[in-house]
């Protein structure tokens, strides 16, 4: 069991190794974060990185979830053998990438399904193909029914940016019966990211209002954002989980392991912890930088939702702000009463307090470009 010292009562059962085996991608989104070349574990070292996290998952009693993504994981030399591999050991595998061959995916649904295949759209069709590359909207619905083919859960994500709120509630209504879950991440300022912009606070804060109206009529549409767990606390309703299950889970129950060996506490921003060619798995868990990250911002220490909340990180540090000290730039805690003026808490219906479509954890879904 992970237990967090700083924050009192926060404990997970299970630990997510979201491991970006290249940077290596076909496409170029507009907002990618990182598209610097570096170098890849050979299949030698990234199968002693899986022997050490196994180790560090049977130590801690935890279950492990491995993440593959990228860039495209697909990319990576030996993928199939290396998944292979994951699957042997025991531990849960869910990937976040591209749409990628039917015999692809039939290749890895005869070694193990993975619990679910993320893939990422912007928006409807003009806009989304304006940031990812023409055709990109059809080939992606398209391949979420090769994964329904395969019994393989289709997740859905969105980066939100200034100029895409709009298009969130059309999106899920066309991805009903087509995908099993549709949520969406703020937009983290970095690498390309940073020529972007985030919705102002308002506006942010209205779409939420919107999204939650919407989600009473849609099922498909899911809970990650930490800043929801605001309006639940308001209105007196059992909390979500948040973004990793626990709030922000940044070097607590989820790790981001990048294609050179180093290991972030978020990959959406950069918060190096440590190098697996350098060091074991446990002693980067336990470095004084890792203990930073859990615990978060300053300012949200005392907050009654902190412990599945602390904003996010990402979007503080793309404003510029200090990510061990300020909170989330969009919080509305401090005047909720006046921002939530008006807003019918029947609203809150459908917001579960587990978020049930979270399978083992929400950690590895978010953070793949």
């Amino acid at each position: 069991m992970l237990r967090d010292r700083w924050l009192f009562g926060r404990k997970a059962g299970s630990f997510t190794l979201q491991w970006h085996l290249t940077n290596a991608c076909e496409l170029h989104c507009a907002h990618c974060y990182d598209r610097s070349k570096r170098t890849v574990l050979d299949l030698d070292e990234a199968s002693r990185v899986l022997d050490d996290f196994t180790g560090f998952c049977d130590r801690r009693r935890v279950s492990g979830q491995v993440c593959l993504t990228g860039g495209n994981p697909f990319l990576y030399p030996g993928f199939m053998d290396l998944y292979r591999v994951v699957a042997l050991a025991g531990h849960a595998i869910s990937i976040l990438g591209n749409p990628v061959s039917r015999e692809q995916i039939a290749g890895i649904a005869s070694i193990r399904r993975p619990i679910y295949y993320q893939v990422s759209l912007e928006g409807l069709p003009e806009h989304n193909d304006r940031i990812r590359g023409a055709g990109n909207f059809k080939r992606v619905l398209g391949f979420l029914g090769v994964l329904r083919a395969f019994r393989i859960r289709a997740h859905v994500m969105l980066t939100l940016t200034r100029d895409n709120p709009d298009q969130v509630i059309p999106l899920g209504e066309r991805l009903r019966g087509l995908a099993d879950r549709f949520t969406f991440n703020r937009l983290s300022q970095v690498g390309e990211g940073a020529l972007l912009d985030l919705p102002e606070r308002d506006e942010y804060i209205r779409f939420m209002k919107e999204y939650i109206a919407a989600a009473r009529s849609n099922p498909v549409l899911g809970f990650k954002d930490n800043l929801f767990n605001i309006f639940r606390h308001h209105y007196g309703r059992p909390l979500l989980r948040g973004c990793t299950g626990f709030g922000c889970g940044a070097a607590f129950n989820f790790v981001a392991l990048l294609p050179d060996g180093e290991v972030h506490a978020c990959r959406k921003f950069p918060s190096p912890i440590g190098s697996v060619r350098e060091s074991n798995l446990p002693e980067i868990y336990d470095s004084a930088e890792a203990k930073r990250y859990r615990r978060g911002c300053g300012e949200c220490r005392g907050c009654p939702v902190r412990n599945v909340c602390g904003g996010c990180l990402a979007v503080s540090h793309g404003r510029g702000l200090d990510v061990f000290r300020r909170r989330d730039p969009q919080c509305f805690m401090a005047d909720r009463a006046e921002s939530l003026a008006g807003f019918q808490a029947g609203r809150l219906s459908r917001l579960q307090g587990a978020d049930k479509s979270r399978e083992l954890s929400g950690a590895g879904e978010s953070h793949a470009a």
